[in-house]
């Protein structure tokens, strides 16, 4: 594509907010989406990179199928499939999966998928098949924004000596103390489920190439432990990004509200079998002060747009965090990776 060809497209960009978060492309007369994934590949990369995310709207999407068509010309028919995910989520086609199934009255927390990954996604496509009534924005968040946004005493701590993640998968023996516990939680999954298979070979494989460690308990649940960096650069452009899941693992009371934390902590009075657990790399617990002000400075960098049926959203998932607000009624989002 001609210099002037991508100009023509930047001159199209409409914005929701004045984040320009995300960057919106609407059809110019009779436009077929996938021609314009297609030719204008390397203009779209450009402004992603630079907006972080754009939604595409009003265009020929309507089926899981034609999601999946539009999201494998977006990512050069490279869609990676969701395993050692700790979300809960089904599979709806090969590379399609249905957003977390997360109950409907809790929010989900803004996060870079799979960040407690070594070889996190690079982006993600979200369609919406069904648009919500009441409640139900995907929230966004600029991650070089929040990076600017965490108090530097905080940063540099975080920076130096990363984030330890610490994942419990529930195991085929689980008693019905733990049945109990996970289902006040609601937040669980298997490791069966997580890694796709019933082999503890697999998950032990899987959790090595990876740089981590998975240790069996008596019911075979699996506790999962590696450490990465906090802060990452984008893979292209080198920018610093705040690029962790340090706000999903943790809980605090300015997070969830006083009783859903102290119902969490009575749940699990061991931190390293609830599903989530994070520390920092050299073992040092975070402090709820830390975690407070980490939220901050997300929910400041934080915006939130309403879907439409139809709408292709793509996200540079180093560039742009996601979470998802609690809703009442239909929702059903698509998500592939890539």
């Amino acid at each position: 594509m001609s210099t002037a060809q991508e100009e023509k497209i930047e001159d199209r960009l409409a914005f929701l907010n004045e984040r320009k978060l995300p960057a919106m492309i609407t059809p110019i007369a009779g436009e077929s989406l996938h021609t314009l994934l297609r030719d204008a590949r390397d203009s779209l990369t450009a402004i992603r990179q630079k907006y972080g995310a754009i939604l595409f709207r009003g265009f020929d999407l309507s089926t899981p199928e034609d999601f999946r068509a539009a999201a494998a010309l977006a990512f050069e028919n490279s869609l990676r499939n969701y395993v050692g995910g700790v979300s809960p989520r089904g599979q709806v086609m090969s590379g399609v999966y249905e957003s977390t199934r997360f109950p409907a009255h809790l929010r989900i927390p803004q996060h870079n998928e799979m960040a407690y990954l070594p070889d996190p996604p690079r982006e993600l496509a979200f369609f919406c098949e069904i648009e919500p009534q009441h409640g139900g924005e995907t929230p966004l968040a600029d991650s070089r924004v929040i990076y600017d946004l965490v108090p530097a005493e905080i940063r540099d701590v975080f920076e130096r000596v990363g984030i330890s993640y610490h994942r419990y998968l529930n195991g085929p023996r689980m008693t019905l103390h733990h049945r109990n516990r996970h289902r006040i939680a609601k937040l669980h999954t298997s490791w069966m489920a997580a890694f796709s298979t019933e082999d503890p070979a697999v998950v032990e494989q899987s959790c090595a190439e990876n740089g981590g460690t998975v240790r069996w308990d008596r019911e075979e649940g699996a506790k999962i432990n590696n450490v990465l960096p906090a802060i990452r650069r984008h893979p292209d452009t080198n920018e610093v990004l705040w690029f962790n899941q340090v706000a999903t693992f943790l809980s605090s009371p300015r997070s969830t509200g006083l009783m859903r934390w102290l119902l969490y902590q009575a749940a699990f009075p061991d931190p390293f079998v609830r599903p989530f657990h994070a520390t920092f790399g050299n073992g040092y617990p975070i402090s709820v002060q830390q975690l407070n002000a980490i939220h901050h400075a997300i929910d400041t960098a934080t915006i939130r747009f309403r879907w439409q049926r139809g709408d292709l959203l793509v996200v540079d998932n180093f560039l742009v965090t996601h979470g998802r607000m609690p809703y009442r009624g239909d929702r059903r989002i698509l998500v592939a990776i890539h």
